[in-house]
């Protein structure tokens, strides 16, 4: 693991902890459940965590711990018979100036780290079934 500032260590695994828990909640959630045909949260090393989405349109989102920086990417595929994939990406500053630590976006929006959680997720929650 590079060297990471304990503040921005301590924000990673809880940014790890409660993205596993929100997509085990929206799996057990029967309203969400039907509007993500469930989701799988796999943490595929130490600094990156994979949500995807199997069913029709599928997306995965994969989220990247670096130093000054979480990297959110995400594709989706729209199925039918003029496949189309569209790539996302998207990078959270690190703030470790309060305390806790929080995350900013591009735009200047600020997060804890669950309204981070939510913001990561939101995707899967408004892509529908177009295109399938």
């Amino acid at each position: 693991m590079p060297n990471h500032k304990p503040q921005t260590t301590a924000l990673w695994a809880d940014l790890k902890q409660l993205m596993s828990s929100v997509v085990a909640e929206m799996n057990r959630a029967t309203d969400l459940r039907s509007r993500t045909s469930g989701l799988e949260c796999r943490f595929e090393d130490n600094e990156t965590v994979v949500v995807n989405k199997s069913s029709c349109p599928q997306m995965c989102v994969t989220i990247r711990f670096r130093a000054e920086a979480v990297d959110v990417d995400s594709r989706l595929v729209l199925g039918g018979p003029n496949e189309i994939e569209r790539d996302f990406h998207e990078s959270l500053t690190i703030d470790v100036q309060d305390s806790p630590a929080s995350l900013r976006c591009a735009d200047g929006d600020v997060f804890t780290v669950d309204q981070a959680v939510y913001y990561i997720l939101r995707p899967f929650l408004h892509i529908g079934t177009a295109g399938c």
